[in-house]
């Protein structure tokens, strides 16, 4: 209770703050978001489950707030707090968590962000996606140790104490990531790698590399992906190499987007095999997901969206954080309805 009175006290003078920087103009500071609730029905072998649950569309619940100062000369400073939210329970969690981050940012030189952020690494297993790394069609659903990382190496989605440099814009189309971060205690675990891409009209594709120190082993990811929009459909490309040690696990996804009406049709289907020389962490995994959502306006989204998840060997993932606990070598499948909102 104690730490859930000091984050809404600490919400509410985030947001004074933004009120008072606005009236007087020194700043722009924003309030954004999403809710996202959804009805799930998942199983796992012989188990199933209904539950409520959230984050079923693109990205999870989020509540966050951002701002940036114009310094002049095409400087600027500025800060971004994000912090995950379960309106399905009304809790906060993990304080900004997904989020916290200070810029310096320079027109023609990019910019310069310390804190806790997304590493390189992860924008490729979240762009490459028609469904992102969430819901039961997520990518991640049979990414090993998501959003950890084998070992437990904590920097497979983001890095705490980071410092990260971003190639500015008007490039030709490329762009680029850069982040170093120490490993600080319990609150970090070091990470270096980088990204780049290139992005020119219909074309967005992009490789990106990571490295971690668990224990005396460095825990080491390689991602390539890519996306082409042919107007009719969307197609998506993601290749992950993930290991640690002799431990190791390769995923390969192919999906599309077919605009219909207000909507789209979303449609993907992954792989996964993962080795290693302990008993019990050899098999592969097959992922088909098909889903629909509707935008009720730009805001607004009625989503849904069905998967299985083929197990086999010792591979044991499930299609939702709801879903009954995974059986090695059995199936897990479900059906979501839900309905996103940002803000």
């Amino acid at each position: 209770m104690k730490n859930m009175r000091q984050q809404h006290k600490l919400l509410l003078a985030l947001a004074a703050a933004g009120a008072l920087g606005a009236a007087h103009g020194q700043s722009s500071v924003t309030v954004f978001g999403s809710i996202d609730l959804n009805f799930t029905y998942s199983k796992a072998g012989s188990a199933s489950t209904r539950a409520m649950d959230q984050g079923g569309y693109l990205l999870p619940s989020r509540l966050g707030f951002r701002g940036v100062e114009d310094l002049g000369g095409g400087l600027a400073a500025g800060f971004w707090l994000e912090s995950a939210v379960l309106p399905d329970t009304g809790m906060a969690q993990g304080g900004f968590g997904r989020r916290s981050t200070m810029s310096l940012m320079a027109r023609d030189l990019g910019e310069l962000r310390l804190g806790r952020d997304y590493t390189p690494t992860f924008w490729n297993v979240s762009s490459f996606s028609p469904f992102g790394t969430v819901g039961v069609g997520g990518s991640s659903n049979i990414v090993e140790g998501w959003p950890l990382g084998l070992g437990r190496a904590r920097t497979q989605a983001r890095a705490s104490n980071s410092a990260g440099y971003f190639l500015p814009r008007g490039l030709g189309g490329f762009y680029g990531q850069f982040m170093l971060a120490a490993a600080e205690g319990t609150q970090g675990a070091g990470y270096r790698g980088g990204r780049l891409g290139y992005e020119s009209g219909s074309l967005n594709v992009a490789a990106a590399y990571g490295q971690t120190a668990v224990g005396a082993q460095d825990y080491r990811t390689v991602t390539i992906g890519g996306s082409y929009d042919f107007g009719v459909v969307k197609a998506y490309l993601n290749y992950l190499r993930h290991r640690l040690g002799r431990e190791r696990q390769t995923n390969v996804l192919i999906g599309a987007s077919v605009p219909v009406g207000a909507g789209q049709i979303r449609i993907s289907l992954a792989g996964s095999n993962r080795s290693g020389p302990d008993l019990g962490t050899d098999g592969t995994a097959r992922q088909f997901a098909i889903g629909y959502a509707h935008n009720l306006s730009r805001r607004t989204t009625l989503y849904s969206a069905y998967s299985r998840i083929s197990n086999r060997g010792n591979a044991a993932y499930v299609v939702a954080d709801s879903s009954p606990a995974a059986v090695a070598g059995r199936s897990s499948s479900g059906l979501q309805l839900g309905v996103n909102h940002t803000f």
